[in-house]
């Protein structure tokens, strides 16, 4: 099973948990457009089945605006 989950680095609460990494970008591209302030504190973990780990991290990944 892999996937992704959206998680507020604040306190390491889980906010939602995305299967597709397409989504998992769209979701966070829509909440800096709407709600920057949240936006800044969320990041993405990923987690697979891999070495025998239910969960891994990744860098947290920003998405902003270009303009």
């Amino acid at each position: 099973m892999e996937g992704f989950l959206l998680v507020d680095d604040r306190d390491g609460r889980v906010v939602e948990e995305i299967g597709n990494p397409a989504e998992a970008f769209r979701l966070l591209d829509e909440l800096n457009q709407d709600h920057p302030e949240l936006a800044e504190t969320l990041c993405l973990v990923r987690f697979d089945g891999r070495h025998g780990s239910l969960i891994g991290t990744e860098t947290t990944t920003r998405v902003r605006p270009l303009t």
